[in-house]
């Protein structure tokens, strides 16, 4: 007899499990940038981002539209990639109320955490059309080793 049950709906209960898994690590990242940053991210990703690998290297992809190099930081540190803005918010129009101001995010901060360790000097990065593109290549101890076979 099993310990508990799934609700009916998931597909997969694993998919579930990354879902939850996400959604903390938005909750620990939004935490540890202060308790007034948590109340503003919470209910949202900023920026969306991809992570991809292929034997060689890892890619890091973010929507970042609008925004132009001279605002954002990119750092690694203990095998996790942070993204950062402090763009300004465009100011208020007078005279005019609004009944959603969404796109004026004044800063950001996120967090990816890497699968593998990369070898973070020799990374490249490049902003075009609003997508950043980082570039990690894998460090030499990441990289999958062909092993031979003798009879």
């Amino acid at each position: 007899m099993p310990i508990f049950r799934w609700r009916t709906g998931f597909s997969n209960p694993l998919w579930e499990l990354d879902r939850m898994r996400n959604y903390m690590e938005n909750v620990y990242s939004a935490l540890a940038n202060g308790v007034s940053q948590f109340r503003r991210n919470y209910t949202g990703v900023f920026p969306l981002v991809n992570l991809a690998e292929d034997d060689d290297n890892l890619f890091l992809t973010a929507e970042l539209p609008g925004l132009d190099v001279q605002s954002l930081e990119l750092s690694i540190k203990n095998d996790a990639v942070t993204l950062k803005s402090g763009k300004k918010a465009e100011a208020a129009v007078e005279g005019v109320n609004y009944h959603r101001r969404e796109r004026n995010v004044d800063s950001f901060s996120r967090t990816v955490q890497l699968p593998v360790k990369v070898e973070a000097e020799t990374a490249k990065a490049s902003l075009k059309n609003g997508v950043l593109t980082v570039t990690l290549p894998k460090a030499t101890e990441a990289k999958a080793h062909q092993i031979n076979i003798t009879t």
